[in-house]
């Protein structure tokens, strides 16, 4: 903006408006280029018989020397150099819930939003989706507590009384204060026990992974 009026008060009117137009035109061409940044491979790549990038994998355009790109697929967090036949841009910033098409958080490839299963109405009720497709929610969910399992646990839930949550030792009053749900392993389904929502949803963040928590404490130490 402060450009544009220099350009009124020291130029020509029709040299300022010139001014604008090329700012205009610049503007249009890197919204372009941004356009062009985010990719999608049109088939698996394969490479000594190895899978190294899904089909429909979002990549990004680190250079382009044509025919040959280099990209950076997120996913596999590799750089590849393929042919232009093999992969095909799209706007990023028109992928979403309200969108034809979305990316995946976990895997990273570019897919129907039908493939997001719904999670929960948002402003003016509309549809909020999960940021998992169906393929990687399955996965990421793992083994469910048999219906035995469950009905067994919950003669034992408490409600209406004090509690101390075993993990972050939080002290409220059991579904009045706070919420406490039933903790399981989601590699075989077994219970582990109550725990408030808190560390649930914490745990599974970390999707149960040792490792990962071990890396954040290291993190926070």
């Amino acid at each position: 903006m402060p450009i544009l009026t220099r350009c009124y008060i020291c130029l020509p009117l029709d040299l300022a408006l010139d001014c604008k137009v090329m700012k205009n035109i610049k503007l249009k061409m890197a919204t372009k280029e941004q356009k062009k940044k985010f990719v999608y491979a049109r088939k698996a790549i394969v490479i000594s018989g190895e899978t190294l990038v899904e089909k429909d994998a979002v990549g990004i355009v680190v250079n382009s020397n044509p025919p040959k790109s280099e990209i950076f697929f997120v996913r596999a967090w590799i750089n590849l150099f393929l042919d232009s036949a093999e992969f095909k841009s799209f706007d990023v910033s028109k992928t979403g819930d309200q969108f034809p098409k979305k990316i995946c958080n976990i895997c990273h490839r570019l897919m129907k939003t039908d493939n997001f299963d719904k999670n929960q109405n948002g402003i003016n009720n509309r549809s909020v989706r999960r940021p998992s497709c169906h393929d990687c929610r399955k996965e990421l969910d793992g083994v469910k507590m048999s219906n035995e399992t469950r009905q067994k646990w919950n003669k034992t839930k408490p409600i209406n009384i004090p509690y101390e949550c075993p993990i972050c030792c939080k002290r409220t009053i059991a579904g009045i204060t706070s919420k406490v749900v039933l903790d399981h392993n989601h590699k075989n389904g077994q219970a582990r026990g109550w725990v408030c929502d808190s560390c649930n949803t914490g745990i599974g963040r970390f999707k149960d992974n040792q490792e990962l928590i071990k890396r954040a404490i290291k993190h926070i130490s």
